[in-house]
């Protein structure tokens, strides 16, 4: 008799434990707190958008644009280094949009998914493809997946892919896949309480980094048709394409880089890896690198 009060009291407490620590992760019960965090950290202006966080265009040439998109739960500041550094080295018109939801707090893109980021980039081209000669894409983990899925049905000259977002890092201590455990627990744990604003090694980065404290889990859920999509038809991506990952990104899958860069039927392609940065390396160590990469990439393909 002892020892089955010993089993339960041991099977009650690990439970407990469990239930403690997806409490102290997630949102589990904590729905309508979703927002708290990110509205006690940020400054907001009066339109509701974090302080920074706006979409913005420079102005230049109409040869060439670019359209630079960003990554989940982020904001277009990600992509202002590079977005200046094109702008001085080629005089070109930037893009840079502000995904549907983002930079506002992360009830706002609850209901949404890849599909809606998807229709609004393409809105994007469509409008930039009316008033420039050529299009260059840039796309950043889900970014990316945005830029693949618009080589695959768009024309345009060169896609740039850094830590395109196709598929999660596996770590063992999970034991499952994160895009199982989104599966079947996002509608119930509704989002990540971050310990860090994001996957960066650089404290400079991590100090500039605007992005929400508290990730959603079901628009992610809800993009799952939109991943195995891009996957299957990476045939269809023709463009000359240059991928840059670090083999330390913990969260896209550093080997799905290596598929792209197989699967797709460019004639130019190439991926080249980083071991100082982790994900977001537009803001970590290897982040000059990573934009004098695509320069040079950029200046090769207009000499040929």
């Amino acid at each position: 008799m002892k020892k089955r009060y010993i089993a339960l009291y041991s099977i009650l407490g690990i439970l407990f434990l469990a239930f403690a620590g997806i409490y102290l992760k997630t949102g589990f019960l904590q729905t309508s707190k979703i927002n708290s965090r990110d509205l006690a950290y940020w400054n907001y202006s009066e339109d509701g958008l974090i302080e920074g966080a706006r979409e913005f265009i420079l102005p230049g040439n109409e040869k060439t644009c670019w359209l630079l998109i960003h990554g989940y739960t982020s904001t277009p500041d990600e992509m202002k280094e590079l977005a200046f550094s094109l702008n001085k080295e080629f005089n070109e018109t930037i893009v840079v949009p502000r995904l549907k939801g983002h930079g506002e707090v992360p009830s706002k893109i609850l209901n949404l998914s890849l599909d809606d980021w998807y229709k609004q980039i393409e809105r994007e081209y469509e409008i930039m493809n009316l008033k420039c000669e050529n299009i260059n894409v840039v796309g950043f983990s889900f970014g990316g997946a945005i830029g693949l899925k618009l080589a695959q049905n768009k024309e345009f000259e060169n896609l740039y892919l850094i830590a395109p977002y196709v598929k999660a890092r596996y770590k063992l201590i999970r034991i499952f896949t994160l895009e199982s455990y989104v599966g079947f627990f996002a509608d119930w744990t509704v989002y990540s309480k971050k310990v860090s604003i994001a996957q960066l090694n650089s404290p400079e980065g991590l100090e500039k980094h605007l992005a929400y404290w508290n990730m959603p889990f079901q628009p992610v859920k809800y993009s799952s048709e939109f991943f195995e999509e891009v996957l299957l038809n990476l045939d269809q991506v023709d463009e000359s394409t240059l991928i840059q990952h670090s083999t330390e990104d913990e969260t896209a899958d550093v080997d799905s880089a290596g598929l792209i860069l197989e699967e797709i039927n460019s004639e130019i392609k190439k991926l080249i890896t980083f071991e100082e940065s982790n994900h977001v390396l537009l803001e970590d160590y290897d982040k000059m690198e990573v934009m004098d990469n695509i320069i040079k990439f950029e200046k090769e393909r207009r000499i040929e």
